[in-house]
């Protein structure tokens, strides 16, 4: 379920293509084996209970980083030639500003997330004051966790950095600062139901 790319078809015309993707298991293995390097280079030295829960934090703000650089690049190439805040043209300046956030977090959740995940955002919700929550009730790269078991939790929050920062990633480019944080939405009985929260700075 990674950024796919345009490949021509031998069956058909040369001006007909097809997307491939990355196979589900194999981003999932990815993601798995990047979340192990990078708490296997932030655990080093983490010895006591306090210097543990610093390293964790430590390798949750690297794969979040990971993620927004990914995100930053794939919006560069998908929103190139788009426009956001054309419809707001006349409006006052914090209307206008305001239109302008709301087509770029739409584009997000419908071709950016098509793109990452084969899917569109299931549900966006904003209370038209730069706070948006991106519902997204089977997130491809959590639904092989199995329920109600914490050891699953803790990795599909870990997990969850990474998404994140393709979210935040991808506003920036835009340039649209945000802060971008993730919850449950069924209180670990389904690990792939989650939400991403976005507050624009």
């Amino acid at each position: 379920a990674g950024p796919s790319a345009a490949v021509s078809s031998s069956s058909s015309s040369s001006d007909d293509t097809r997307l491939a993707h990355v196979s589900d298991p194999s981003m999932e293995f990815l993601l798995t084996e990047v979340l192990h390097w990078v708490e296997q280079s932030c655990h080093k030295n983490s010895e006591d209970e306090e210097s543990a829960i610093f390293a964790a934090e430590m390798a949750a703000s690297k794969l979040e980083r990971m993620g927004y650089s990914v995100g930053y690049r794939l919006c560069e190439r998908l929103a190139q030639n788009k426009t956001f805040g054309a419809s707001a043209a006349g409006k006052d300046p914090a209307q206008a500003v305001a239109a302008s956030q709301l087509e770029a977090v739409k584009f997000l959740c419908k071709e950016f997330w098509m793109e990452v995940f084969r899917k569109q955002i299931d549900k966006l919700q904003t209370n038209h004051r730069g706070v948006f929550v991106l519902k997204d009730m089977d997130l491809r790269w959590l639904t092989r966790l199995p329920p109600n078991q914490e050891e699953a939790r803790v990795a599909a929050i870990q997990l969850l950095a990474f998404p994140c920062g393709l979210v935040r990633g991808a506003l920036s480019n835009l340039g649209i600062p945000a802060v971008v944080s993730c919850d449950f939405l069924a209180d670990g009985t389904n690990m792939s139901a989650c939400s991403f929260n976005i507050k624009i700075k």
